[in-house]
């Protein structure tokens, strides 16, 4: 399965996320928080041990430092001038998250390219099961802006796309300019990081389901465990 495909499946599933929005009146807040939090543990491990830590073991330290600051810094000017998840314009909306899954896509390519298809598809999965709470909540705004839960879950289907295009970007990018792919790869963690802790964590802790997020959180961190040891380069 090459890295295409394999970010396809990906950037569908905050489209399988949305689903649930069908067939629910009202979505659960402690259910929401605490696949949130899963998804945070899930983020946490595939930035730290399967982007950050490849790059320090394999001796480039200097470009693993600057790559995380500079990944963060990036996430941080995108979220500064881009439309946020309140955005009540469906367009305004659709391309938030579509630039959103850009850098999603990115790491998969990089990881194919950088360490083989065992971290690519770690990453995949990893990135998906962030994308499943991602897509019940963006189907969520978008359902009380176009009153349609058909629509709404079509449009975050929609929304997924921007992945594999993005991992196609990635491949060429690296398979042409390997003493970077270091740099991206910390770049990337650095940028998942700056997401799980600005973003995802904070919004599982506002609601009073602080410990529920919390174990969530855990649970989601041995997920990729065991995903790690089965998973071989």
């Amino acid at each position: 399965m090459n890295a295409f495909i394999v970010s396809l499946i990906t950037g569908l599933c905050g489209g399988i996320g949305a689903i649930p929005i069908i067939f629910l009146k009202r979505i659960n807040e402690i259910f929401e928080d605490t696949i949130l939090g899963f998804a945070a543990g899930v983020m946490t491990f595939a930035g730290a041990y399967s982007l950050i830590l490849p790059c320090i073991e394999d001796g480039y330290v200097f470009q693993a430092i600057i790559g995380i600051l500079i990944g963060a810094f990036f996430m941080y000017i995108l979220e500064k001038y881009m439309p946020d998840d309140k955005a009540s314009g469906n367009f305004t909306l659709v391309l938030a998250n579509i630039i959103h899954n850009i850098p999603e896509g990115f790491v998969i390519g990089a990881g194919y390219e950088a360490h083989g298809k065992g971290t690519g598809i770690l990453l995949a999965i990893a990135i998906g099961m962030q994308n499943i709470p991602e897509g019940l909540i963006v189907s969520n705004i978008l359902l009380k802006t176009l009153n349609s839960k058909i629509k709404a879950v079509l449009y975050t289907f929609l929304i997924g796309f921007g992945e594999p295009i993005s991992a196609g970007i990635g491949i060429l990018a690296l398979e042409y300019i390997k003493y970077l792919i270091p740099f991206s790869m910390a770049f990337a963690g650095g940028s998942i990081l700056y997401v799980v802790s600005n973003e995802m964590i904070p919004k599982s802790h506002c609601r009073g389901n602080e410990k529920k997020a919390t174990f969530g959180f855990i649970l989601g961190f041995i997920f990729m465990i065991f995903f790690k040891s089965i998973i071989k380069e």
